[in-house]
C-alpha cells in the first residue's frame, strides 16, 4: 500500500478524505505541509484493537495567526482549532515511529459524520483566547518556565539560521528566536500568575 486514507479539516470547509503516503518519512512531510508547519499530535480516543485516533494540528497556530476552525464540544467548547486541523489512526504503542494507518474509507465517512456532529464550525472571527499564547517547557519541575511567541522584525545580528525544517532557531547570540516562513518569532519570558494583555 502506498497510499494511507486521512481525514482534514479546513477552516470554512467541510471534513474530507486526505490521501498520505504510507512511507513515514514522506507522512512527516505531507503533515508538515498540509498544517504549514511544525505539528503536535493529541490522542483523541481508541478505536480499538490497540489503536486510537489523533488530531494533528500546527503547534504555532496561534502566534501565526491561523484562522479559526472548529470548536471543541462541551465542557471544552472554549478551546479553539486555529488552522488545518488533521486526523489518523495511530497505534497505542509504536504509532509514533510507523506513522499512521489506513483509515478504510467507509470508518472515515463514519468518523466525518461524527467530527460534523461534535466539532461546531466556526465563523471565522473567533481570537484565541491569552491563555492559548501561552507555552510552558518543564512543566512541575525546577526548570519550568512559561514564555510566548512574539512576532518581531528581522533581527539585525544573526549569526546562522539552525534547521532545515520550515521552523527554523536564528542564532543571534541568545537562539531564542525562530523563522517561519520569512516571519521572525521571539520567546517572552511570561508569568503565568499575572493577568495577561
Amino acid at each position: 500500500m502506498s497510499t494511507i486514507n486521512a481525514i482534514l479539516i479546513e477552516p470554512g470547509k467541510e471534513p474530507a478524505i486526505c490521501k498520505l503516503s504510507a512511507n513515514i518519512e514522506k507522512q512527516i512531510e505531507e503533515i508538515s505541509a498540509i498544517l504549514d508547519g511544525n505539528f503536535a499530535t493529541t490522542r483523541l480516543f481508541n478505536v480499538g484493537n490497540g489503536i486510537s485516533l489523533h488530531i494533528f494540528v500546527n503547534d504555532l497556530a496561534v502566534p501565526l495567526g491561523l484562522a479559526a476552525n472548529r470548536r471543541f464540544p462541551k465542557p471544552d467548547d472554549n478551546e479553539i482549532i486555529f488552522g488545518n486541523a488533521l486526523f489518523l489512526a495511530l497505534e497505542d504503542e509504536n504509532g509514533g515511529e510507523q506513522g499512521g494507518l489506513d483509515i478504510p474509507e467507509d470508518i472515515c465517512e463514519f468518523f466525518i459524520k461524527s467530527l460534523n456532529e461534535n466539532l461546531e464550525c466556526c465563523k471565522g472571527n473567533e481570537k484565541p483566547e491569552p491563555s492559548a499564547e501561552i507555552y510552558t517547557e518543564n512543566p512541575g519541575t525546577a526548570e519550568e518556565r512559561s514564555f510566548k511567541w512574539q512576532e518581531i522584525e528581522r533581527p539585525q545580528n544573526i549569526a546562522k539560521i539552525i534547521g532545515n525544517g520550515r521552523v527554523k532557531i536564528v542564532d543571534d547570540g541568545n537562539c531564542d528566536t525562530i523563522e517561519i516562513n520569512g516571519r521572525y518569532f521571539k520567546q517572552v519570558i511570561v508569568d503565568k500568575n499575572k493577568p495577561l494583555q
